[in-house]
C-alpha cells in the first residue's frame, strides 16, 4: 500500500522447479516462474495478468568433487541475495535497489564453479554470456537487458551460513554502454541477531545513452533479532544513485516477521523514502510465503 499510488493484493514469485539426477555428467536443472499476478487493485477495476518467465535452465556436469561446470541460464553471482531472490529466503519483502538494479542479473552461457568440500578455501565462481538472456524478460519487469556479461565472483565462508563475498561483472547494455562493477557483500550472524549487506560500484563507459550519471553506485546495511523461535524484527537502510536520476535515493525499512513453520513466512513492513528519487515507494508492504 503505497503512500501515493495505488494498493494492490499481488500473487508473485510462484515458480515450478524440475531437476534430474542422471549421473556425473547430465545434471539438469529448470525453474519457471509466474510473476506479479495482480489479483486486485484500487482505483483500476480489477487486477492484471501476470508474465510467465524462465528464471533457470541448466545443466551441471561435476568435473571433480569440488569442480562443477554448468550451461545454459543461471542466476549471475553478484552478492548474496540475488542468488535466492526470492521469499521465504530472503530477509525482508521489499527488495533493496543495490541487489538487483545496476548489474545483470542472470547469465546465459557457461560457469565454472569451484566449491571446497572441505570450506578451507573460498568459493569461486567464473561465468560468461556470449550473446543476449535466454528467454528475455519483459522490460517492466528489468531495469536494462545485456547483451554480453562476464564476471568473476569469490565467497569465503565463515562459518554454516556466514561469508564475505566479493563480485565483479562487466556487462554490455542493449543500448551498447559497457560497464564494469564491482561489489562486495557480507553476512554475519551474532547469536540472535544477523547481520548482512551489499555495495556495488558500476564504472559506465561508453555512455551512449544520455544517462544522469557516468557511475552508478549503491549499497544497503540490515539487521534482523529473533525474539523466539516464531517472531523477529528486521530493517535496513539503502542509498542507491541510479544512472538515469541526479538525485541519490535514500531508504529505511522496518518490519516484523512471522514464521509458525520454518517454510511458511508472514512479513509485515514499513518503507519509507527520505531523500532522492524514490525507487521502491514509501509504504507499507505485507507478503504471505510458502516454500514447499
Amino acid at each position: 500500500m503505497p503512500r501515493d499510488g495505488a494498493a494492490s493484493l499481488s500473487l508473485d514469485d510462484l515458480s515450478l522447479f524440475v531437476s534430474g539426477r542422471f549421473g556425473r555428467f547430465v545434471n539438469p536443472f529448470a525453474e519457471a516462474e509466474l510473476a506479479q499476478v495482480d489479483l486486485a487493485r484500487t482505483g483500476s477495476g480489477g487486477g492484471e495478468g501476470g508474465d510467465l518467465v524462465l528464471e533457470r535452465f541448466y545443466n551441471d556436469s561435476f568435473l571433480s568433487e569440488a569442480v562443477t561446470l554448468r550451461v545454459g541460464k543461471m542466476l549471475a553471482p553478484v552478492g548474496e541475495w540475488n542468488e535466492i531472490h526470492a521469499n521465504p529466503l530472503v530477509l525482508t519483502t521489499v527488495r533493496p535497489a543495490v541487489t538487483y538494479r545496476n548489474f545483470s542479473e542472470y547469465v546465459t552461457g557457461a560457469s565454472l564453479i569451484y566449491s571446497d568440500p572441505f570450506a578451507r578455501w573460498p568459493d569461486v565462481q567464473l561465468y560468461w554470456q556470449p550473446e543476449g538472456e535466454l528467454s528475455e524478460r519483459p522490460g517492466h519487469l528489468v531495469e536494462h537487458h545485456y547483451e554480453s556479461v562476464e564476471g568473476l565472483h569469490v565467497s569465503l565462508p565463515l562459518g554454516l551460513l556466514d561469508k564475505v563475498g566479493a563480485s565483479f561483472q562487466h556487462a554490455r547494455d542493449e543500448a551498447g554502454v559497457d560497464q564494469s562493477l564491482i561489489g562486495l557483500d557480507f553476512h554475519y550472524t551474532l547469536d540472535r541477531l544477523t547481520l548482512q549487506g551489499e555495495a556495488t560500484w558500476s564504472d559506465l563507459g561508453n555512455d551512449s545513452a544520455g544517462n544522469a550519471r557516468d557511475g552508478e553506485w549503491g549499497a544497503y546495511a540490515a539487521a534482523s533479532f529473533a525474539l523466539d523461535d516464531q517472531w523477529s524484527l528486521q530493517g535496513w537502510y539503502e542509498g542507491f544513485a541510479d544512472r538515469t536520476r541526479a538525485s541519490t535515493a535514500h531508504d529505511v525499512l522496518f518490519g516484523v516477521t512471522w514464521k509458525p513453520q520454518p517454510a511458511i513466512v508472514g512479513r509485515l513492513e514499513y518503507l519509507q523514502n527520505f531523500g532522492g528519487t524514490e525507487i521502491n515507494p514509501t509504504g507499507l508492504y505485507a507478503s504471505w510465503s510458502v516454500l514447499f
